[in-house]
């Protein structure tokens, strides 16, 4: 009863939306509805600018000519919502096949670097799958590493719910390694363990890299000039360095734990 008063009421959400579309499509001089999923510091709800990438992705919009309003939901609906084209511009997301097939991807405006964290006074090196022979890695429920991490085998992994949950194994001695986006992994220190910094390295080889583009869904009639307008404007604010201006704004409030804070080209 309550998966089937679950399925109506998700059903009622779509359909209450959906009646907005053809007013939405006939007036394309609207703001464009950015949404993305709760990810700091890419996306915060509280934050000056809406976190790093929805910051960026607003301005490289507003270069290319268009307003836009944020809003912040849960990962499914965000993406649900942006292939049927309720929400306007899927703001933070990592290409696949699947999501091509209903989506428009822009050139990339970031790339996501995944790295192992270890305990600062431990060994452990990463030049290749067999070093984490016996060891055990705290990961996140369903996230992307990337295929030849979900491939490797050898080592357990120990899956938690929160980033935060696997610093703590971590700092414990519970775990040996885990693993992240490393601007994702500096926040949460920042955050959440500013007197432990100091006790966390990264290790230097990235498990994976990812690029981060915004989405639109094929069935909007101007999908492709949306892209077409912010692949432009991205272009010319990497060019005359607004861009990085805009990150170092956030990238200052990280910690560094020891190695070179990656930059986006």
């Amino acid at each position: 009863m309550k998966l089937y008063l679950s399925v109506i009421l998700h059903s009622c959400f779509w359909l209450l939306l959906l009646t907005g579309l053809p007013v939405q499509a006939a007036e394309a001089d609207k703001p464009l509805k950015l949404v993305s999923h709760t990810w700091p510091p890419y996306v915060e709800k509280d934050a000056p600018g809406k976190g790093a990438a929805m910051d960026l992705v607003s301005q490289v919009l507003k270069r290319a000519g268009y307003d836009t309003i944020v809003s912040i939901d849960s990962w499914p609906r965000s993406l649900q919502g942006s292939e049927i084209g309720i929400y306007d511009v899927l703001a933070t997301a990592w290409y696949t096949e699947d999501r091509n097939r209903e989506l428009q991807f822009s050139e990339p405006y970031y790339e996501n670097v995944i790295r192992f964290l270890k305990r600062k006074d431990s060994p452990i090196r990463f030049r290749s799958y067999a070093d984490l022979q016996g060891l055990i890695v705290g990961i996140e429920m369903d996230y992307a590493y990337g295929e030849e991490f979900e491939r490797a085998q050898g080592f357990v992994r120990i899956a938690k719910s929160h980033m935060i949950q696997n610093l703590l194994l971590l700092q414990q001695g519970r775990i040996d390694l885990t693993l992240g986006d490393e601007w994702v992994i500096r926040h949460t220190l920042t955050q959440y363990f500013p007197n432990a910094v100091n006790e966390f390295e990264f290790l230097e080889r990235p498990v994976s890299r990812r690029g981060l583009h915004i989405a639109v869904s094929r069935i909007r009639p101007d999908h492709e000039e949306i892209i077409s307008a912010f692949n432009k404007a991205l272009a010319a604010m990497k060019a005359d360095g607004s861009m990085k201006k805009l990150l170092d704004k956030y990238r200052a409030e990280l910690v560094h734990l020891g190695t070179t804070l990656h930059t986006p080209q």
